[in-house]
């Protein structure tokens, strides 16, 4: 009911409103979302609106505040806390500033969001009764009174808080929707309607049937005034609008003419006379035409809000009232523990360290659950440790023996009787046979955010027909409410038992929730400025755990004896499977977790935090009748688009500056939607979100806080999208029932999913709970159906019990269809009683002349009163406040007997109820007023501070006693005196100190009798404003070592300085700046590099975080060897290169010089290269050979040659695209039919040898695939030439270039030729052919070719290669042997082949050498020789001669020798003559003439 104006960049206006269905808004809006905006037309809203979330939340801190003030802490009796402390403040200022307030949060928001629930689920949102419309006056109150004493039996009988809180909501939302609903602030009422929601009560000036009670409006749906009918009765407005499921809800407006309208822009009934209505919701005029009495109305409902919660307070007792809203520094210790014949040892183990939990821890509730086969319980839930350790003591060891026992009923057991935010720690050791359950139970924790712990010692056997779950569903259960699951060969109670210790005495945030790890993790920790303490969980097997802080400090969380002698570090518990290690006071900053295993493990890492924050899925919802935010009910949806609402716990205490990202992760810290906000924020605002994921999840919310430091934290409870929902549809009076009687209730399942047959199961904690029909419901896609819960209550049920209920739907078809609506089911007393106790005083006191501030304690009163309730008879008598003495005589619960009450204090008490209140919650009272205490203060408090001074506020009552002065007592030291005479007064101290914590002590002081009287005191403090502290001086070095600097430095003494923030980073070099803050005037700069010059600035801090001007200065580290890199990676690998990338070292960064690099082959020669320009963060190491194993060390070298710890790691280069070919070929003849061939290669990125051959007679090539170096050719022909090919194939099949080399065979000897043959003759030619040897023919590598002439001599010819030859030059007519041989290569010859041939006939030329060999006188002797052409041919010769005388002679001479002699006689002496000679063939042919003269002699 409250609108918030805020102008957010660029003046974009947003209205932070409540819907609700025809009460105030039951959600903040954004006015300008478009589905909004026409309906609250921001920019005609007046004044803020207050939503039902507002109302609700500001009258509980109002009523918190003053029951503070009632009931102070013991060691605080002038506790005091500013009338507009928040809700977290008000928890802090009364419990500690380190104390967590989120279960008090919760508990408030969980009253709030059941009032919100009022306009969301649709058997109460169209209720006009609920909602107080439609003139059902009189239901509303009938319903108010019904659920009032539910209200009361729930906390006094059953204690069961959550069930009262929702009841609680529903109530206030009809409370709080009479005063905006009906005409109660028209008709000029200025106060509430005292008894209104209490049983009794009627109203008794309601507007008739016929009655008109409103004028029309001059705009149906605009803003309207004066148009209630003065005089009137009370009445409240008709709203009507179209939704099929309000059809059976909505009453129609009477058409008279004379009622009223809810009105506003969804109203239909607001254009029917009269037109226009009278809501009150909102500061929107187009949405509540009477938006001008909103501010009124909202007080009028805060008032009427805080009157029913005294009530109730009155009714339930103090300590009740506490548990109502948490309210208690404390948790739960809540224990699980399964006592079947095997958990023997185990449970004497726990029993053995119980006595010692409880000693060290200080509980707030004790809860203790056993279970075995067939049995559950009995439970103890008590106060009293005494009780507690009795009932564990008592365990013993029975039934069971068949392994899997009622693990999931002894669970529900403990959750049901648990406070919300607890810790339940679950001893077993073996699966559980009742799995049907599991998923309600599951859904009961997360929806009360508690966290189960299991601890287990056994093994699961091998698995039968009865077991359910085992291992797996323990881990599902410890994953999705944020415990732990501590696997145990035995129970190891003592390093359980600090677990369990802290579990009670702390509510930590989360920080970090990681699940099923296994590896190398890197993790982040952000510290922020709010946490006093972090712890990390280690539940699990690690091999390495090593954490470092903001300075590079290192903590190794394998090693206990490190962790326990380092300070501020404190070892909670270590065991072989769980680590939990706290840290104290840490560094603000970003930490860092290295983690490594072969096991699985998990981490959680939780803090004590002045920041939490709480997060549920909203649906905006902007249909009538109630726009809003609607809670998801259950399980989310997935791929639902959700509002996420935020509400920050302690935010402004923290210093928050912005949010900025939500995110969605696995259990594995795997992100899988990120959610950007940049709006603004409160301590509740909303996040569109993402559609949700199909998988598990956790939520993260990160923001920054005033430091710039990161804040992370997380939603310990693992959100199951799915795609089914279960809905309430029975009403509170469905589910409940009277002892002996039966009930039912509907609860309706809408399946998202595929169509699928669900199965229906139901359960409860009271066991109420008969049958679920059907159990099996089939649904399409997108369909719903209704099932049907069947409550049977047993006679002799006590009134007043409360029985969670849970109905789960699982889809049969797909694994996350699946969800659990859970509901309260409350017995009801068979008898109604709404007549409350009767109380008589026996006497009254009489404190005439003593009920003043100053003697009231100089007199005493006692009183006698009688208490009787003949009803359900009475279950409580007490009285407020406490006296000096309070004796109740008489009472047992549920006795009908008179109950005597002695009560004695003094005067200074004089308004006193003695209460007695009877088993229905009705309340009866002897009301003792002997007035007001006159002369006493009430609500001392600092109006205004400032730098100096405090000015002082305060009222005090009217007194006869004569007030003469105050007395006021400044921060224990020094006082004032003074005097005002007014009712309210104001007081300025000064000259104060500025930035101190201030305490006042207000006395007044009467004249009584002519003395002086002090009256009592009232207290407040204050803490004045700071002023700039002064700068620090004389910073210098003091101490240093290879990883710390001390520093000091001066400053003046001053209250203005609280600390002094040190700031450092290393000079000229990029790096984070490191701030921490000490109280002292030293600091050890943490974490320093060595080599390095560091600027340090000091700057002095008020308590409000004002700063003084920076002293500023350097100093230096010593030198040392540098730290080996980080992250050593290969960035790229090629075929003759690596390229590698590395991180400077986070340490001694400032003494690296250069980097060196060794390199080598894997047991090959190492290489050396230098990189020598620091900052450098890659190098390329080259040349390499391709696919190559190569080892790479990298380190640092420091300007002095110091070598640092290198960095080793592995490096396989690429294959060759180009692979290198073979070398050094060599092809050799190994015999007549083998060739030997080998070859030299690189071995990179070598698979084979590809080798191929052939010889020149055949077409194809020979190939085959070999590994080796060398191969022998086999089964070749003799005397051939091969030519052999080799290439190398590499892994991938990349085939080189082929490198080549021929050879021979050895030769064998050639087969004869073949058919030698004369194919022609001439003179001089002789033309032969052959054909080559059928045997080894290829052998024949020349041919041997020989002519004999027949005739004579012979003579070879040069050798021939080819098969067919003529003989030229040839002499004519001779004849001839011609024979051919073949020969190989080495001349081994094959045997001739021979064959003949004659020349034919050619004319011969002259005779050769033609001469005179001897002369006479008478004869001459003449010589020749054959022609030297075609000499064969002649046959003859014919010699012919002349004489001088011309007479001529001639002869034949046959002789055919090559030289022929022959004699010429008979010649003349000395006579000259002319011979020739010719050769004639056979033919007759004549060939040329030789011719020659000879001269006889015998000349004188």
């Amino acid at each position: 009911m409250a609108l918030t104006v805020i102008v957010l960049r660029g003046a974009a206006l947003f209205l932070l409103l409540v819907t609700g269905s025809h009460a105030f808004l039951a959600t903040p809006l954004n006015a300008s979302d478009p589905d909004v905006v026409n309906i609250l037309c921001p920019e005609q809203t007046k004044g803020v609106t207050r939503d039902h979330k507002w109302i609700t939340r500001e009258a509980i801190r109002r009523n918190i505040r003053r029951f503070f003030l009632d009931y102070p802490p013991l060691t605080q009796p002038e506790f005091n806390v500013p009338t507009d402390a928040s809700l977290t403040e008000l928890y802090r200022a009364y419990y500690g500033a380190s104390s967590s307030p989120v279960r008090f949060i919760k508990a408030v928001n969980s009253v709030a969001a059941s009032n919100v629930k009022a306009d969301s689920v649709r058997q109460l949102r169209y209720d006009p009764a609920l909602q107080v419309d439609a003139e059902r006056l009189e239901d509303a109150e009938e319903s108010l009174g019904s659920r009032y004493p539910l209200i009361l039996t729930s906390i006094l009988q059953d204690e069961a808080y959550s069930a009262a809180r929702s009841l609680l909501g529903l109530s206030l939302h009809t409370l709080q929707n009479f005063y905006s609903h009906s005409t109660w602030i028209e008709q000029g009422n200025e106060g509430i309607l005292a008894d209104l929601g209490f049983p009794g009560f009627a109203f008794n000036s309601t507007a008739g049937p016929e009655e008109a009670v409103c004028t029309p409006c001059s705009d149906a749906q605009g803003p309207c005034t004066e148009n209630v009918v003065i005089g009137a009765g009370l009445t409240t407005g008709y709203y009507q609008y179209v939704d099929e499921a309000a059809s059976g809800f909505l009453v129609s407006k009477p058409t008279d003419g004379g009622k009223c309208s809810h009105g506003g822009v969804l109203d239909d009934s607001s254009s029917a006379p009269a037109e226009g209505g009278i809501n009150k919701d909102t500061a929107s005029p187009c949405f509540s035409p009477h938006f001008h009495l909103h501010e009124n109305t909202q007080k009028t409902d805060s008032q009427a809000t805080d009157q029913y919660l005294k009530a109730i307070l009155d009714a339930v007792g103090n300590e009740k009232y506490r548990r109502l809203f948490d309210l208690y520094e404390g948790s739960a210790l809540s224990i699980v523990i399964d006592t079947t014949q095997s958990m023997g040892n185990d449970i004497a183990a726990v029993q053995d360290q119980v006595a010692q939990i409880v000693n060290a821890s200080s509980p707030e509730l004790y809860i203790l659950a056993p279970y075995n086969d067939p049995r559950v319980g009995p439970l103890t839930k008590t106060d009293d440790p005494e009780v507690f350790l009795d009932a564990v003591n008592a365990l013993h060891a029975e039934y069971g023996g068949d392994v899997p026992e009622l693990f999931w009923h002894g669970l529900q057991l403990a959750l049901s009787n648990t406070p919300d935010y607890g810790n339940v720690f679950c001893f077993t050791d073996a699966g559980g046979k009742d799995g049907a359950i599991m998923e309600s139970m599951i859904a009961l924790a997360q929806s009360r955010a508690m966290k189960v712990n299991i601890i287990y010692s056994g093994k699961i056997t091998s698995p039968t027909a009865r077991l359910v779950t085992g291992i797996p569903e323990y881990r599902e259960l410890a994953d999705a409410t944020g415990g732990l699951f501590i696997p145990s060969n035995k129970f190891d109670v003592d390093f359980i038992t600090p677990i369990l210790g802290d579990s009670v005495e702390s509510s930590d945030v989360d920080i970090t929730v990681l699940k099923d790890l296994t590896g190398v993790q890197v993790i982040d920790v952000p510290i922020d400025d709010s946490i006093l303490d972090f712890s990390i969980h280690l539940p699990g097997y690690v091999d390495k755990a090593v954490l470092r802080d903001i300075t590079g400090t290192e903590y190794n969380l394998t090693d206990v004896t490190e962790l326990e002698s380092t300070p501020g570090v404190e070892v909670v518990a270590f065991a072989e499977a769980l680590r939990d290690i706290r840290w104290v006071a840490p560094r603000y900053g970003m930490w860092e977790l290295y983690l490594e295993s072969t096991s699985n493990y998990s981490l959680s890492v939780t803090a004590n935090s002045t920041l939490a924050w709480l997060g549920e899925f909203c649906i905006l919802d902007p249909s009538p009748p109630h726009p809003h935010y609607r809670p998801a009910e259950g399980r989310p949806l997935t791929n639902t688009v959700y509002y996420l609402e935020v509400m920050l716990v302690g935010y402004l205490e923290s210093e928050v500056i912005d949010v900025h990202l939500v995110e969605f992760v696995d259990v594995s810290g795997s992100l899988l939607r990120t959610i950007p906000y940049n709006e603004g924020i409160d301590d509740v605002f909303y996040i569109r979100a993402e559609p949700l994921p199909e998988q598990h999840f956790y939520m993260k919310l990160y923001g920054k806080v005033h430091s710039g430091n990161t804040f992370s934290r997380l939603q310990p409870v693992l959100i199951t999208p799915v795609k089914a929902s279960v809905e309430v549809l029975a009403t509170s009076d469905d589910l409940s029932a009277k002892p002996g009687n039966l009930a039912q209730g509907d609860f309706l399942v809408t399946n998202f999913g595929l169509e699928s047959d669900f199965n229906i199961t139901g359960t409860d904690s009271g066991k109420f709970l008969h049958y679920m029909e059907p159990t099996v419901i089939h649904l399409t896609e997108g369909g719903s159906g209704t099932v049907t819960a069947h409550f049977k209550v047993k006679t002799g049920t006590a009134p007043g019990t409360v029985s969670t209920v849970m109905v789960t739907a699982r889809s049969l078809k797909q694994t996350y269809s699946v969800n659990t609506a859970i509901t309260h089911f409350h017995v009801v007393p068979k008898t109604e009683d709404d007549i409350p106790p009767t109380c008589t005083l026996a006497n009254k006191p009489d404190c005439t002349g003593f009920t003043y501030n100053g003697i009231c304690s100089q007199k005493n009163w006692t009183v006698e009163a009688a208490i009787q309730d003949l009803g359900s008879g009475l279950s409580n008598v007490y009285a407020r406040p406490d006296g000096i003495a309070s004796v109740v005589v008489g009472l047992a619960p549920g006795t009908k007997d008179l109950v005597n009450v002695t009560y004695s204090a003094d005067c200074c008490s004089s308004q006193v109820d003695i209460i007695g209140v009877d088993t229905q919650g009705n309340v009866g009272k002897c009301v003792i007023d002997m007035g007001a205490l006159g002369g006493y203060i009430l609500d001392l408090e600092a109006d205004e501070v400032g730098e100096t001074w405090v000015l002082l506020r305060w009222e005090i009552t009217s007194s006869d006693l004569n007030l003469h002065k105050y007395r006021l007592l400044i921060n224990n030291d020094f006082t004032q005196e003074f005097l005002c005479r007014e009712s309210i007064c104001h007081h300025n101290v000064t000259y104060l100190d500025p930035c101190a914590f201030q305490s006042f002590e207000l006395t007044p002081h009467f004249y009584v009798g002519g003395e002086d009287r002090a009256g009592q005191p009232a207290y407040t403090k204050a803490t004045t404003l700071d002023t700039d502290p002064e700068m620090p001086s004389n910073g210098v070095q003091v101490n240093t070592t290879l990883s710390t600097i001390t520093v000091s430095w001066d400053a003046v003494s001053s209250k203005c300085v609280s600390q002094f923030e040190v700031c450092y980073r290393p000079f000229g070099f990029d790096a984070t700046e490191i701030c921490e803050r000490t109280a002292l005037l030293n600091y050890t700069l943490q974490g320093i590099e060595a080599c390095a010059v560091y600027e340090v600035s000091v700057q002095a801090v008020s308590p409000s975080g004002r700063r003084s001007q920076a002293l500023e200065f350097f100093v230096n580290s010593e030198d040392a060897e540098p730290e080996a890199p980080r992250n050593v990676q290969v960035n790229h690998v090629r075929e003759d290169s690596v390229t590698i990338t590395w991180d400077n070292p986070l340490f001694r960064v400032h003494c690296i010089d250069r980097y060196v690099i060794s390199y080598g082959e894997v047991r090959r020669t190492v290489h050396l290269t230098e990189t020598a320009v620091r900052g450098e963060h890659y190098a390329t190491v080259y040349p390499l050979l391709p696919c190559t194993n190569y080892t790479i060390d990298v380190f640092a070298v420091s300007i002095t040659g110091k070598a640092g710890p290198g960095v080793r790691l592995s490096a396989a280069t690429l294959e060759d695209p180009d692979p290198e070919p073979v070398n050094s070929l060599l092809v050799n003849s190994a015999n007549t039919s083998s060739l030997h061939v080998i070859w030299a290669s690189l071995e990179n990125c070598l698979d084979h040898y590809h080798v191929c051959y052939y010889e020149p007679s055949t077409p194809f090539e020979t190939c085959q695939d070999i590994t080796e170096r060398e191969i022998h050719l086999r089964d070749l022909k003799p005397c051939t030439s091969y030519t052999v090919f080799v290439s190398t194939v590499s892994f991938s099949g990349i085939v080189s270039n082929r490198t080549s080399q021929s050879s021979r065979t050895l030769d064998v000897q050639p087969g004869d030729p073949q058919n030698l043959r004369v194919t022609s003759e001439t003179a001089h030619t002789i033309e032969i052919k052959y054909d080559p040897p059928t045997t080894n023919p290829q052998c024949a590598n020349e041919y041997d070719i020989q002519q004999i002439k027949l005739d004579s001599y012979r003579r070879a010819s040069q050798p021939e290669f080819m098969q067919e030859i003529i003989f030229s030059d040839m002499e004519a007519c001779t004849n001839y042997e011609v024979r051919v041989r073949a020969v190989s290569t080495d001349k081994q010859a094959s045997s001739w082949v021979s064959t003949n041939a004659s020349t034919s006939e050619d004319i011969p030329n002259k005779p050769q050498s033609f001469e005179v060999l001897e002369t006479t006188a008478s004869a001459v002797t003449l010589v020749w020789y054959r022609p030297e052409e075609n000499g064969q041919c002649v046959s003859q010769y014919a010699l012919e001669w002349s004489a001088p005388d011309g007479s001529s002679y001639s002869k034949t001479v046959t002789s055919l020798d090559f030289q022929v002699r022959e004699d010429v006689t008979g010649l003349t002496a000395c006579s000259d003559y002319h011979f020739n000679v010719t050769g004639i063939t056979s033919s007759g042919a004549r060939g040329t003439s030789a011719v020659l003269n000879a001269v006889t002699t015998g000349c004188l």
